[in-house]
């Protein structure tokens, strides 16, 4: 179901996902951060995927610089103003005040990519990861534009062995958080192969227990494989990773195309889908400022957060709309930011 020129699924799932990450860092039990690592991450890559075309982006030097501007650029404008804000207030403060860290080593993290490093603003690492995967992807199945798709997926479990060769034996994190693009372009690669073969398909008894097999499947293997963390491409077992990404993406996208039959809340859910970078890259500020108000305005203590569930959810969803007039604010005034010359529409 299209509005426009959107997919509406898509907006759903990554509205959804967004979601999860804000909550995925919020201080919610240990099986519940479990669950949604076990998927999310994944599941933004592969949705990259499905709005990618060679049809869109025929000639490489122009998709290149197109996506400098539009994932490299705010990594650097969004990298500067975090890391500022926390250089001069947000050390001081909270759990980084407990962490002794040098004032260049998130500058060091910013320029070589890597996550740990970036302690101002760690989801920046998905910025320059996703660039990367991105022009390789392109350089590789450009030439296989053509070719059957069994050849594209043979290409893409060769790629898969790749990470995990690089995973399991090498002991060096590699800059530009490349050994997770390896990883992540699996994701990708499926969801540009598949997306064409994505329908919207009415309710059915099979879908509702197909998404409830893959929550169970991804329920399990969060217990069995424990906390993933894509940034630092640290996977546990490599094979249940699989299985369970695989499995979260597949649930996830047939709640999409079930939403998408008979949407509601559409303009603010396809405000969420079109600002999910921005939302991503400024939620850990709001988080600072929502504790703030918790403590010094309301006297919540922060640890009344801790281990709960009922409590982060709340607090993950004020968080998500926190964001949005910084979007807002962002897209109308202060575009450059983002990489573009004028605000979008809506």
């Amino acid at each position: 179901m299209n509005t426009g020129k959107r997919i509406l699924w898509i907006d759903y799932a990554k509205s959804i996902c967004i979601y999860l990450v804000l909550l995925g860092h919020a201080h919610a039990s240990q099986p519940v951060t479990d669950f949604i690592y076990t998927f999310h991450m994944p599941l933004f890559f592969f949705l990259s995927g499905c709005l990618f075309s060679f049809e869109k982006h025929p000639n490489f030097k122009e998709f290149a610089i197109k996506r400098f501007k539009g994932l490299m650029v705010p990594y650097l404008w969004i990298n500067l103003i975090t890391y500022l804000f926390w250089l001069f207030a947000g050390r001081n403060f909270g759990e980084d005040a407990t962490i002794s860290t040098t004032w260049y080593s998130p500058i060091i993290g910013i320029l070589l990519g890597y996550s740990k490093q970036m302690i101002h603003n760690t989801p920046m690492w998905f910025f320059i990861c996703l660039y990367f995967l991105e022009i390789f992807y392109y350089l590789l199945f450009k030439p296989l534009q053509k070719k059957s798709k069994s050849i594209k997926i043979s290409v893409l479990i060769v790629i898969a062995v790749i990470g995990y060769t690089n995973y399991a034996y090498n002991p060096y994190t590699l800059p530009f958080c490349l050994g997770t693009a390896i990883v992540g372009m699996v994701f990708y690669g499926i969801g540009n192969l598949i997306v064409h073969n994505i329908q919207i398909i009415k309710i059915k008894l099979p879908h509702i227990i197909l998404v409830f097999l893959t929550m169970g499947i991804v329920i399990f293997i969060a217990h069995e494989n424990g906390y993933i963390i894509m940034a630092t491409n640290n996977y546990n077992n490599y094979i249940l990773f699989f299985i369970g990404s695989f499995a979260g993406i597949c649930m996830i996208n047939l709640s999409s195309n079930f939403l998408s039959l008979k949407p509601v809340f559409q303009n603010i859910i396809i405000y969420i889908s079109k600002n999910t970078l921005i939302i991503n890259s400024f939620h850990l500020l709001t988080f600072s400022f929502l504790k703030g108000i918790m403590v010094f305005v309301f006297h919540i203590p922060v640890e009344t957060l801790y281990g709960k569930i009922v409590p982060n959810i709340v607090f993950a969803l004020v968080s998500l709309f926190s964001c949005l007039p910084i979007a807002y604010i962002i897209n109308k005034h202060f575009p450059f930011i983002i990489g573009k010359k004028r605000s979008p529409e809506g």
